[in-house]
């Protein structure tokens, strides 16, 4: 009772000709909102960034600019900047100032949608409302369409429309478009005859309660009304079923089977931004199949990602194998557990020793990391045709014997190698721990690896106290090694974490500019200097992008996903 009647009472207060919240004239039954509340403030924060303005310089952007689409919409920009007496950055304070904000539906098929822009210059909007009825028209005419422009007043109220999909109306200040007549008719209601002084619609006090403070943009998702779909009933019954979502996306999904909505929100953040994304569900009442990807409550949810030297990605991640295994009677339907049971059986007949699949998967640990680096010496002296980066796996083990169990299994499947494709076998030992590792011979040709990709793998292991490092080169094993044995860091609440860092990647890009190259003759005609010159100022730009860093949080009453991007200088 309280919130509508203080929201009542703010509207009261508002001064007259304030700009109205778009939303207003959004549908109600709209299942997605998409809104900017200050479009400006959005537009520079993208254009302003250091990583864009260096963007412009660069000649493959420059080729996009180059086109005729772009050339015509940055003609058709200066036309309506000359038109309306105002730059860019100003228009959009003028017809969108008050936010702007897209509402739709998923169906039915095509589904309705309808953008809504709300000014603070009437005249201005009346202007601009005008002159794109007018640019529309011309450009249909240029282009032999035979459906025009067809403009009516009706009740104070500006309408247009072209054929069937193309419907656009303005209320005052606010101009609204919608693909949809009926939905454009919906819209302008909503927007003419508001009822009395209007409530917050539910999207914005949803997300906005959920989301962290003051996004730039932000998006909601009526859950409630898409999971009365039989789509959505079938997609969440066979989720349940499905064994690689449940590993993948159980969590994810079980959240949203008990959520009502879905928020995310865009920010500016460090120079970069941060994308947030929120489920109003989290640990309590999640089902028992979700500990195989959320770990009790007050247990480390991840180990912290391995960094060593070169890193390009590094991911830690906590998946819980064995409590999968463990209680796959209860978490699986009588058909799936069959399935399992079966493969189980079939795979433990070849494995060595008396260990069984269903042995190691309920010894393996849920701690889970992978790391991608650079090398900083290419493992063999013969090249490969297509240069890869190195690539490791840690896993803690729930079982001191995983290490030994697992040993005579990997050193049998590099048997089969050994026969197959004359791998060598050695030992190195990096700080008290032995690295079991098998290399390809050199002189030895290999028919269905013409490229010589095999030169890019000397793949080793080793167990290192309670956790299993496998790795494709001896140089990132030995790094992996250190980082576990160091153990900087501790584990955090959160059930996935990853870094990717741009400099990194430009590295493992400077090997792999023969096709960038390559396009840029082609695709644009010029010289091999200019191309190459090119593809190098693209790769140090690359370099220039900083790091992304990603985290997936469970809490007690919240699923939580943040991406965060910070340039690099």
């Amino acid at each position: 009772m309280f919130r509508p009647a203080l929201a009542a009472c703010l509207a009261a207060l508002a001064p007259a000709g304030a700009a109205a919240d778009p939303l207003q004239s959004a549908p109600r039954s709209a299942q997605l909102v998409l809104v900017a509340d200050h479009p400006r403030r959005l537009a520079e924060a993208v254009t302003g960034l250091d990583a864009f303005k260096t963007a412009q310089t660069l000649p493959a952007v420059g080729a996009l600019y180059d086109t005729t689409t772009a050339k015509r919409l940055l003609q058709l920009l200066a036309f309506a900047e000359k038109e309306l007496g105002a730059k860019w950055p100003e228009l959009l304070d003028q017809l969108g100032g008050g936010g702007v904000a897209v509402a739709a539906r998923f169906l039915p098929e095509p589904a309705p949608a309808v953008l809504i822009l709300s000014g603070t210059d009437e005249k201005q909007a009346e202007k601009a409302f005008a002159l794109a009825v007018a640019v529309i028209g011309d450009e249909i005419a240029r282009q032999g369409g035979k459906d025009r422009p067809v403009r009516e007043t009706v009740d104070g109220v500006e309408y247009t429309r072209v054929g069937k999909e193309f419907h656009a109306a303005r209320v005052g200040a606010t101009i609204l478009v919608a693909n949809d007549g009926a939905w454009l008719r919906e819209a302008v209601e909503r927007t003419v005859k508001p009822r009395r002084r209007p409530l917050p619609h539910p999207a914005r006090e949803a997300a906005l309660g959920l989301l962290p403070k003051d996004p730039l943009a932000w998006a909601w998702v009526d859950l409630a009304s898409l999971k009365q779909t039989q789509q959505a009933k079938d997609f969440f019954e066979a989720a349940r079923k499905d064994i690689i979502q449940l590993l993948l996306f159980g969590a994810a999904v079980d959240s949203a089977r008990r959520s009502d909505f879905f928020a995310a929100g865009l920010y500016r953040e460090k120079g970069g931004f941060r994308l947030a994304a929120r489920l109003p569900a989290g640990r309590d009442g999640m089902g028992e199949h979700v500990a195989v990807q959320v770990p009790p409550a007050g247990t480390p949810g991840t180990l912290p990602p391995l960094d060593p030297p070169g890193t390009i990605y590094s991911h830690s991640v906590y998946v819980d194998a064995g409590y999968l295994w463990k209680n796959r009677d209860k978490l699986t339907d009588a058909e799936t557990l069959k399935e399992i049971e079966a493969g189980e059986k079939q795979i433990s007949k070849v494995l060595p020793s008396n260990v069984t699949l269903g042995d190691l998967l309920a010894m393996w640990g849920p701690h889970h990391r992978v790391v991608v680096a650079n090398h900083t010496a290419r493992p063999y002296k013969t090249e490969p045709g297509l240069k890869l980066p190195a690539f490791g796996y840690v896993v803690s083990a729930r079982d001191p014997k995983f290490g030994p169990a697992l040993d005579p299994v990997i050193r049998s499947a590099a048997l089969l190698g050994t026969v197959q494709f004359g791998l060598k076998s050695s030992e190195h030992e990096h700080e008290g721990v032995t690295l079991t590792a098998y290399r390809f011979p050199e002189n030895k040709p290999l028919p269905d690896d013409p490229d010589g990709i095999r030169f890019n793998f000397e793949p080793c292991f080793a167990v290192v106290g309670g956790d299993l490092v496998v790795a494709s080169t001896v140089e990132l094993g030995k790094k992996l090694v250190t980082e576990v044995k160091t153990g900087a860091g501790k584990g955090g609440p959160a059930v996935l974490r990853g870094v990717f860092r741009a400099g990194a990647a430009a590295d493992a890009l400077a090997g792999f500019t023969d096709p960038l190259v390559t396009d840029a003759v082609l695709a644009r005609g010029v010289g091999l200097a200019a191309a190459r010159k090119e593809v190098a100022d693209l790769v140090a730009f690359a370099g220039t992008l900083g790091t992304v860093t990603v985290e997936i949080d469970v809490t007690a009453k919240e699923y939580r996903a943040d991406v965060v991007w910070t340039p690099g200088k």
